[in-house]
């Protein structure tokens, strides 16, 4: 049958076989090509190869993914939205899938289903489309024998994306920066915080992700958790996605979508379950850091303000490029500065704090000192920097954070994708769970303890 301009995108991921037979049923929609895993659907959708626009994805549950992978990528489409169907291929497969999914445990605006193989075989299309009533349509099907429950109103959603997109301009914001969400209240004790440096090494990274899980348990132990999201800012080297063993989607994928509102952001940022937090990652390539710059990253920080109770952002060293001078250090509530005991790191501090805390009308910054703390990384006694000349070279800022120097721990832990492990290490442990205290102060947040496992 002729598919029309209008008919929804279906992506499907699963084996040339099964790609053949879904592709083949008389339903009006727009088959996206064939991809065979989770990581190479993200992948094409950040790189533009699939309409990110589809709402429709069809599963296999015989995919080289780990279970895990494939009832994460469900989780993030259903919430965005999107129609879901798993084939079942291999009941067991099919089980564990399930058994690690959270849309059955929320409500979402999507949905999911599952289905036999055997119905997409012979005349067994009917079957399919019961379960994509009001997504696709089929001429076989008749319209009264379809069911309204789950059928998207399309052009109401477009007249209301529109109707956003012209409100968002007059408000000083993107066009497809979602109002209804950018209207809302921040949650109530929303804290944001930018861990920044003036020095390659210093271990800022390290810090941001450690104090993200820091808070995460600590406030998970004291029966208030908290939500976190972790932001990568350093478009052109960022290491999170690295450190935590996980590469798309990135903020490039939010970008490219018609809205950014609280169901597409959602969907295209990382959980780090062992972390206990969600993150926003970087771009792969530097060379899209331009297409990603101030506009869209405060509008998107402002619309996680809104979703998260905690936003921790992980800056390059750049501290006067506008992505830090004009989004991270403008909009945290508490700014920390990591720096290390090498002389050049703590002088390079001192620089960047000067430039940081300087009035406007001295070409500086403009940014509160009492915004400010230094933490300080990979410490170490009797290497010829005592606290006294970190205090000096801090120009009154206050140190809140001394994390003590465990290098071969910290790097096994980094190159093995375990950073979780290192919240129970005997001194890197209590040091970043002290820190995670003095960010929130009254929050309650639990004091250190080793986790049974």
């Amino acid at each position: 049958m002729p598919v029309t301009d209008s008919a929804p995108g279906v992506i499907i991921v699963a084996d040339e076989p099964t790609y053949d037979r879904v592709k083949s049923l008389p339903i009006n929609w727009r088959v996206q090509p064939s991809i065979d895993s989770v990581a190479q659907m993200w992948q094409r959708l950040s790189s533009g190869q699939l309409d990110s626009g589809s709402r429709i994805l069809v599963f296999a549950d015989h995919t080289p993914d780990d279970v895990g992978t494939v009832a994460q990528a469900i989780d993030r489409m259903v919430q965005a939205g999107a129609h879901v169907l798993l084939i079942s291929t291999r009941p067991d497969r099919t089980a564990a899938i399930q058994d690690n999914l959270s849309v059955h445990r929320q409500a979402t605006t999507g949905s999911f289903s599952i289905i036999p193989e055997q119905s997409l075989i012979a005349d067994g299309a009917a079957a399919f489309l019961v379960h994509l009533s009001g997504v696709a349509e089929s001429t076989d099907a008749p319209m009264s024998s379809r069911p309204d429950t789950i059928r998207p109103p399309m052009p109401e959603i477009a007249e209301a994306t529109a109707s956003e997109g012209a409100v968002a301009l007059q408000s000083g914001y993107p066009e497809q920066a979602s109002m209804s969400l950018l209207s809302q209240p921040k949650i109530p004790g929303q804290t944001t915080i930018t861990v920044t440096s003036s020095k390659g090494g210093s271990g800022k990274s390290t810090a941001s992700i450690l104090l993200s899980a820091a808070i995460a348990r600590a406030s998970a132990e004291a029966g208030r958790p908290l939500s976190v999201c972790l932001i990568d800012l350093d478009t052109r080297d960022g290491q999170v996605a690295s450190m935590i063993g996980q590469f798309m989607p990135t903020a490039l994928n939010i970008r490219v979508q018609p809205m950014w509102d609280e169901e597409r952001i959602r969907r295209n940022l990382v959980e780090a379950p062992a972390l206990g937090i969600d993150t926003l990652l970087a771009p792969i390539r530097p060379r899209t850091a331009q297409t990603v710059g101030p506009e869209f990253y405060r509008t998107i920080v402002r619309s996680l303000q809104r979703m998260f109770d905690v936003v921790i952002m992980d800056t390059s060293v750049q501290y006067l490029d506008p992505l830090i001078a004009e989004v991270a250090l403008v909009e945290a509530d508490e700014i920390l500065f990591v720096t290390n005991l090498a002389a050049t790191a703590v002088q390079g501090m001192a620089r960047a704090l000067r430039e940081i805390t300087a009035p406007l009308d001295e070409s500086g910054l403009g940014i509160p000192r009492e915004k400010i703390g230094i933490i300080v990384n990979q410490s170490i006694a009797n290497v010829g920097m005592e606290r006294e000349q970190v205090l000096a070279a801090g120009l009154g800022v206050p140190v809140v954070g001394v994390i003590p120097l465990a290098t071969k721990d910290v790097l096994a832990a980094t190159n093995l994708n375990r950073m979780h492990e290192l919240l129970d290490h005997p001194v890197i442990g209590p040091a970043y769970a002290d820190l995670a205290r003095a960010c929130l102060p009254n929050r309650g947040l639990q004091p250190w303890t080793v986790q049974e496992r």
